[in-house]
C-alpha cells in the first residue's frame, strides 16, 4: 500500500511539474515585446519621480487588489496612504535624479511582470542642500485594460 501511495504521490508532482513548465505559452518575440512595453512605462515613472510629479506616477498604479507597498520596512495596505505620505514629505524637496544602475524584468505570463531595479537617487532640497540614497526596488506589473500598471511593489533604501 504505501508503494502505491508512493507511487502514485511521484506520477502527481510530476504531472505538476510537467503542466506547470507547459503552462505559459510566450513566444520569444512576445516576451521582448512585453519587457520594451514594461520597461518604457518604468522610465515613464522615473522620469515622473524625478519631477516629483506624484499625480503622473500614479497613473501608472492600480491598486484594487490591495496587494501593499512597502517602503524601507513599512508596509502600505493602500497605494493612496502611501502616495499622501510622499507628498507630504517631498515638499522640501526641489528635485531629484535617479540612476538606474541594473533593472531585470522578468515575465511571468502576457499580462504579470517582476521588474526589480538598484541604482541610487540623488535628491536637491530647496534649502540647497542635497543627499545620495541607494535603492533597491521591486515591482509587480500586470496588464489591466490593455495597460501595465504596478499592483504591488517593494522599495528600500540607505544612505
Amino acid at each position: 500500500m504505501k508503494k502505491t501511495l508512493t507511487i502514485s504521490l511521484i506520477c502527481f508532482l510530476t504531472l505538476g511539474f510537467i503542466e506547470h513548465s507547459n503552462g505559459q505559452n510566450i513566444t520569444n518575440q512576445q516576451k521582448l515585446k512585453i519587457e520594451k512595453q514594461v520597461d518604457s512605462i518604468f522610465h515613464i515613472m522615473v522620469k515622473a519621480a524625478e519631477n516629483l510629479d506624484y499625480d503622473k506616477i500614479s497613473k501608472g498604479v492600480d491598486d484594487r487588489y490591495n496587494a501593499g507597498f512597502i517602503i524601507n520596512g513599512s508596509y502600505f495596505t493602500q497605494y493612496d496612504s502611501l502616495i499622501n505620505i510622499l507628498k507630504t514629505k517631498s515638499q522640501g524637496g526641489a528635485r531629484q535624479s535617479i540612476t538606474v544602475q541594473k533593472e531585470k524584468i522578468t515575465v511571468l505570463s502576457d499580462s504579470v511582470v517582476l521588474f526589480t531595479a538598484f541604482g541610487y537617487s540623488k535628491v536637491d532640497l530647496s534649502s540647497g542642500n542635497s543627499f545620495t540614497v541607494k535603492f533597491f526596488w521591486s515591482f509587480v506589473f500586470e496588464k489591466i485594460n490593455n495597460n501595465w500598471k504596478v499592483i504591488q511593489s517593494h522599495q528600500s533604501s540607505n544612505r
